[in-house]
């Protein structure tokens, strides 16, 4: 028996990676730019004790309970294999 722990897949997800995949698969170009702009700019911070840092560019990840996180994820899988 074997176990796989899957808890951090996704925040490995490498978003250039996943849209040069896409651009691959012949994804429309509609598509394609809606996805270029919800996840190509990501910006986050971090709070610690009510203090915030600077903003930083999110390169990896998806997000966690969005619809086309699954989606995303599958796509990223196949393209590491």
């Amino acid at each position: 028996m074997s176990a796989l722990d899957a808890s951090k897949a996704f925040d490995r997800v490498n978003h250039s990676k996943v849209f040069d995949k896409l651009v691959a698969q012949n994804m429309t170009n509609c598509i394609l730019r809606v996805l270029v702009n919800w996840y190509g700019k990501l910006q986050s911070v971090v709070r610690w004790n009510c203090v915030f840092s600077s903003s930083f560019t999110v390169t990896c990840d998806v997000r966690q309970g969005g619809v086309l996180s699954p989606f995303l994820f599958n796509i990223y899988d196949m393209l590491i294999r």
